[in-house]
């Protein structure tokens, strides 16, 4: 399962008028720094280590046991590669403002960066 792509249920989200509601959100968050790709990564860390994952002997794993386990464990390092590569790339490129209003706050604009 964790190696298909994650689908987010959020991205499903309509209001019925935003045809990017959930691009747009994911900017709001991207922006103030909630729920980034760098917690995902912290996540996983801290449920690696709490589970003790990477100390899971070979011996007691069976073939697919250790795939899964060497997969899980390279997952933040993974995750820190791609949050590297979107930062140079959002850092190369002309950002413009532009505003968008969310219907659940009153549709109040909101200033966003995009690319």
């Amino acid at each position: 399962m964790m190696r298909r792509r994650i689908v987010m249920p959020a991205s499903l989200v309509t209001d019925g008028r935003d045809g990017d509601l959930f691009g747009h959100y994911a900017a709001v968050a991207q922006q103030a720094g909630i729920y980034t790709a760098s917690d995902y990564r912290s996540i996983l860390e801290h449920l690696i280590k709490q589970w003790g994952v990477e100390e899971l002997a070979a011996a007691e794993l069976s073939y697919d046991g250790r795939r899964a386990r060497d997969y899980v464990c390279s997952l933040p390092k993974k995750i820190y590669r791609l949050e590297e590569k979107a930062h140079t790339r959002n850092s190369k490129k002309a950002q413009r403002m532009t505003s968008v209003s969310f219907s659940w706050i009153f549709d109040r604009p909101i200033n966003i960066s995009v690319a």
